[in-house]
């Protein structure tokens, strides 16, 4: 269930609101739900593929070979909200042609899927009176900051959650520490740059998508 609330940016007048936890729990039956009718299994770490196929269900159109120099500086992702409708998903052809950047590639499609799996529901209700352009740039599609705009924050942590759901993750910062208790390690530690290191080879994601995860499930201590 939605929760709405009003939306101080003006962009709704009232915007939908989820619990941490609930973002968390709906991502992880999302993307394990999907991974296992592609593959017949729960996927981890989630194919990107998958992650292709997952957008082109939902959006109306994926094109992920877009020229989106003209959308601003930095912009790799762009979801075009329109009243009444699927959003349209682009993604810059620069993300697909550098191999280095498959990590940046992922996150960005996570993302992505955040803004088109939790906010088309605004849009549905026909609350604004023209359609918008949401540009997502590079730091903003993988953030901590709580203050940041609400729509990129929990896109944000959407993309991490459909990444590194958080049954699995915990199952790795189990292993890291050998079934005993799990404490939380300070965040400039030898013990998180271990944990940022194992979780990022387990998901294949970046050890700074790592550390943001690990940081908003309280395994790091500030």
């Amino acid at each position: 269930m939605i929760i709405w609330i009003p939306d101080p940016t003006g962009r709704f007048r009232q915007r939908p609101y989820f619990p941490q936890e609930g973002l968390d729990r709906r991502c992880e039956r999302v993307i394990t739900q999907f991974t296992t009718s592609l593959y017949g299994f729960p996927a981890v770490p989630v194919p990107t593929g998958a992650l292709l196929k997952l957008l082109m269900r939902d959006a109306i159109e994926l094109n992920h070979y877009a020229d989106l120099r003209g959308e601003g500086d930095g912009v790799e992702g762009v979801t075009y909200f329109s009243t009444g409708q699927k959003p349209l998903v682009c993604i810059a052809r620069e993300l697909f042609e550098d191999q280095v950047r498959i990590h940046r590639l992922r996150y960005t499609l996570a993302h992505e899927y955040g803004h088109v799996y939790w906010h088309a529901p605004a849009w549905r209700r026909r609350w604004i009176a023209e359609d918008e352009i949401f540009r997502c740039l590079p730091n903003g599609v993988l953030t901590l900051a709580t203050g940041f705009d609400w729509m990129e924050w929990q896109a944000s942590y959407a993309g991490g959650a459909l990444l590194m759901p958080r049954t699995w993750l915990h199952r790795t910062v189990l292993k890291y520490f050998r079934g005993g208790g799990i404490c939380r390690v300070p965040s400039d530690s030898p013990q998180a740059r271990d944990l940022q290191q194992l979780v990022s080879e387990a998901f294949f994601v970046s050890e700074d998508a790592a550390r943001v995860r690990l940081s908003q499930l309280g395994y790091f201590a500030n």
